[in-house]
């Protein structure tokens, strides 16, 4: 067993869609996107691209759809995932092959 499996612990499921939500709804408010015109961008329905960026992030996307989103807004996929890793950035720098 590698040392960094005796420690991993994730972050749910929850909180990692809260987080990515959070980070596209800032995103399309900084840039002044409309939501609507957006969600017809990445071919995802209004209604779920709300519930993503809904506080509590209520939905999940695929990879695909994060990939579309961070190009339309002109980011990496890296930023928008910004925070998800926070906690984890001990661990990992402890952590030797």
């Amino acid at each position: 067993m590698h040392k960094l499996d005796q420690h991993t612990k994730f972050k749910s499921k929850d909180d990692i869609q809260y987080i990515v939500g959070t980070n596209v709804r800032k995103m399309c408010k900084d840039k002044k996107i409309n939501l609507m015109e957006f969600a017809e961008e990445i071919d995802i329905s209004y209604e779920y691209l709300r519930h993503i960026v809904s506080i509590g992030g209520q939905k999940s996307l695929s990879f695909y759809s994060m990939y579309k989103i961070a190009k339309i807004l002109g980011v990496g996929m890296d930023e928008l995932c910004e925070g998800i890793f926070d906690d984890d950035k001990k661990l990992y720098n402890n952590y030797k092959v």
